[in-house]
């Protein structure tokens, strides 16, 4: 009898930090944490928001080259309002139109397939655009409980499951759902050699109630749940040998303890400064207005000393070289391993953190740059907390029982998939193969290094942060951006 060619499962647990996971309220998990290698030290890419780190996993690239930038992006012509809400997979179909199809401005894992005749598939209940950024090329096996994407084929896909729990459904009634389009619909089609299956949970059970709390332990048992579904039908199948898996989440979280956005604290800006430049904002980052001249440096100079001044501010990055020689200010490209396109913004604004508790005792609190009055929990900082995130792989080519202690990321998990598949890792990847966690590596990996990254002109009020990043290789990891100000 042939062999079966290798296929790979990927469970995602959006906003999962490491330290949510436990036996009792994940067994599943668990155990397959126990059968297989742990990847203790892994990485969010910055921003730590769900669709800038989707991009990443999908690409193996940073926001520097994939140009998924934000959540929430401004590229001017790309819609009407030159606004670009990645939840919203018409935003990325508009966006494809208007840059000639690099919506993501480099192939996709789902690309790279297609040209071996080979297919991923997604099963989701996140936000249709999240899911819809794993395969927006290849949009042929794509269930999300939220939409059916205007596409015939994918109203048929799901008649096959049955009609989608409605928004008012519990959160356990999505996880299922999309678990049985994993074991019903993609477990037998071999033609799928890639399989995604996307949880919403525990983001939105965070977001909505905070660290620590009961709702959020029922989200995480309702994860586990749909888990023990897909595999108990891989077991049924008798398809353990075939699948290696990576069970992972996409960023961490924190408490949030504050409630204004970066348009909002502008305004304060615009009132004490007498006026700004000509500015907007998405997100929290800062871009030239529409249809206006981008602003200098120099011009920018008193606005970013502003920021600087205020308590919430942890650290500014500057898009160009010229913005980042500002006093106190990083240089986004150090974030990014470089930047490869023109949808850098003028600035990031990450919010202070630090390592205070919540009311239930959770660690890690961020002073939000956010309008959400009801947010309790958040992310997208560069605060530890948020881009520290979950890592397991586990299956027939991985090591056993073991811990990795190396460096990871998101970026890694293209690369990683393309060897398991036995296809070639384009040079332009940021991510590498994770020979450490393989039974049988084939190259050892690079030593890591930690390096510093500080601003090229301390400020006179004594702002400068630093960017704290893992290299192993030529491949770089955010571990962390210290706060500006001491205290």
């Amino acid at each position: 009898m042939a062999a079966r060619a290798r296929r790979v499962l990927i469970v995602g647990f959006d906003g999962m930090r490491p330290d949510l996971v436990t036996s009792e309220l994940m067994p599943a998990l668990s155990g397959l944490i126990a059968r297989g290698t742990r990847l203790s030290e892994h990485h969010a890419v910055y921003p730590s928001e769900t669709r800038v780190n989707m991009s990443s996993l999908a690409s193996g690239t940073t926001p520097g080259r994939h140009g998924v930038v934000a959540n929430v992006m401004r590229i001017e012509g790309a819609t009407e309002d030159g606004i670009i809400d990645t939840a919203d997979y018409r935003h990325i179909e508009a966006l494809d139109r208007a840059s000639g199809g690099r919506a993501i401005m480099v192939p996709t894992l789902s690309d790279l397939l297609a040209e071996r005749g080979l297919r991923l598939a997604v099963a989701a209940t996140s936000s249709p655009g999240a899911a819809f950024l794993w395969t927006r090329t290849q949009p042929y096996r794509l269930v999300n409980t939220h939409s059916a994407y205007g596409r015939a084929d994918l109203y048929a896909l799901r008649d096959k499951l049955g009609t989608p729990p409605d928004a008012a459904a519990s959160n356990r009634e999505h996880l299922n759902y999309a678990a049985r389009a994993v074991t019903d619909l993609y477990l037998d089609d071999d033609e799928i050699a890639v399989i995604v299956l996307w949880l919403s949970e525990p983001d939105s059970s965070l977001h909505l109630h905070g660290l620590g709390t009961s709702q959020v332990a029922e989200a995480l048992r309702a994860c586990d749940a749909a888990l023990a579904r897909v595999l108990d039908g891989i077991e049924r199948r008798g398809l353990g040998d075939q699948f290696d898996c990576f069970l992972i989440s996409d960023h961490g979280h924190s408490s949030v303890a504050a409630h204004r956005s970066l348009s909002e604290q502008l305004t304060w800006a615009r009132a004490e400064l007498g006026t700004l430049p000509d500015v907007a904002t998405a997100s929290d980052l800062i871009y030239p207005a529409p249809g206006s001249v981008a602003p200098t440096a120099r011009e920018l100079a008193p606005l970013v000393a502003w920021i600087q001044a205020q308590p919430w501010a942890g650290a500014v990055f500057g898009g160009s070289s010229e913005i980042a020689r500002l006093p106190g200010v990083l240089p986004l490209a150090a974030l990014w391993n470089g930047i490869n396109h023109d949808r850098a913004p003028l600035l990031i604004v990450s919010p202070a953190w630090s390592d205070a508790p919540n009311t239930l005792g959770v660690p890690g609190t961020v002073a939000a740059l956010t309008a959400q009055g009801a947010l309790r929990s958040t992310h997208g900082s560069a605060s530890p907390y948020d881009l520290h995130a979950f890592a397991t792989a586990v299956g027939p080519d991985f090591r056993e029982g073991a811990v990795s202690t190396l460096p990871s990321g998101g970026i890694d998990l293209a690369p990683m998939i393309l060897m398991l598949l036995g296809l070639e890792v384009p040079a332009w990847i940021d991510g590498r193969v994770l020979w450490e966690a393989l039974r049988e590596p084939t190259s050892e990996p690079p030593t890591p290094e930690t390096i510093e990254v500080v601003p090229a002109w301390r400020h006179p009020n004594g702002f400068s942060p630093r960017l704290q990043l893992h290299l192993v290789g030529t491949t770089t990891y955010v571990h962390a951006v210290t706060n500006g100000r001491a205290g």
